[in-house]
């Protein structure tokens, strides 16, 4: 499929998406370590069963929501919260995701690491970097996101060495695809739609999303700006997420608000904000989808995901 065009996509334009502006709270009460808590997630994951996986960063552990559940199952890492780096112990989760035959891959900042787990496996299996944290291609060093494509192969923000990293299955070592000394702050990651080798960035530093082609020694160009009187650009921005028609979401974390730009667009669109609500949208770190297109948030104000319905 080629590029979408305003003539293929579904809708006359991205401005008929819309989500009420009061959420309903779907995952955690208060931080804490119980099953029914949450303590500074970082992550968001909706499968097409629409079950939510969510790294629950300080509680070292991956926590699956099934829809309507009042508590959360531990599916990697301690259920308790003990940190550790054996292959049933996670330090600080940060990014996850998942392959075509259902395999979790989980980015163990901590450990300087992805660990994959087989569905129903408590177990993890080493598939990138060693634990150590050197800038040899055979280690990761914090690194902070992934996304992966259908054939298996694993894309890692490798933050602490300032470079994105691919990692074919079986790999002993990651081949460098982008490398700069400005991505030393750079939280989320997802490829561009369409594209074989191009990948958005969110980069806390610049407080822009950076768009680079693999191989190439500076960025595409940024996205920064917001039709917002008050706030005209993002401030911190943590988390991306893309819907089915290639438009973007970013969780700009410090403006308390989701941004989204359409395909095509460079100046970003409020789709959600906090304005002191209930519950509270502040400090959103990560976003989904489930497949009903209603919208999800993770608050590290309130260390609960908050569900905006579609309208």
């Amino acid at each position: 499929m080629g590029l979408a065009t305003t003539t293929t996509i579904p809708f006359n334009s991205c401005n008929s998406l819309r989500w009420n502006q009061t959420g309903q709270i779907v995952a955690g009460t208060t931080s804490g370590s119980s099953a029914s808590q949450l303590n500074n997630p970082s992550c968001l994951y909706i499968d097409n069963n629409n079950t939510l996986y969510i790294c629950d960063h300080d509680n070292n552990r991956v926590q699956k929501w099934i829809q309507g559940a009042t508590t959360g199952t531990t599916v990697a890492g301690d259920s308790a919260g003990t940190q550790g780096s054996t292959s049933t112990l996670l330090k600080t989760p940060i990014d996850l995701t998942f392959d075509t035959n259902g395999f979790m891959y989980v980015v163990d900042n901590g450990n300087n690491r992805v660990q994959r787990f087989a569905l129903g496996s408590t177990t993890g299996t080493t598939v990138a970097g060693t634990t150590a944290s050197t800038n040899a291609l055979t280690d990761l060093k914090q690194p902070t996101a992934i996304d992966i494509d259908n054939n298996s192969n694993l894309y890692i923000l490798d933050m602490g060495n300032t470079r994105l990293v691919e990692w074919t299955p079986n790999a002993t070592s990651g081949t460098l695809l982008i490398s700069d000394s400005s991505l030393n702050n750079v939280y989320g990651m997802i490829r561009v739609p369409y594209s074989s080798n191009q990948v958005y960035m969110c980069d806390q530093g610049s407080n822009k999303i950076r768009v680079w082609t693999f191989g190439a020694s500076s960025q595409n160009m940024s996205l920064q700006t917001v039709n917002d009187s008050q706030h005209n650009t993002l401030n911190n921005p943590t988390g991306i997420v893309l819907d089915p028609y290639g438009n973007l979401y970013v969780a700009d974390r410090d403006n308390d608000r989701i941004v989204m730009y359409c395909v095509n667009s460079t100046v970003g669109i409020v789709v959600a904000e906090d304005n002191n609500s209930v519950p509270s949208l502040k400090k959103p770190v990560a976003l989904a989808f489930d497949s009903d297109l209603n919208l999800y948030l993770l608050s590290t104000n309130s260390d609960q995901v908050v569900k905006l319905p579609r309208i």
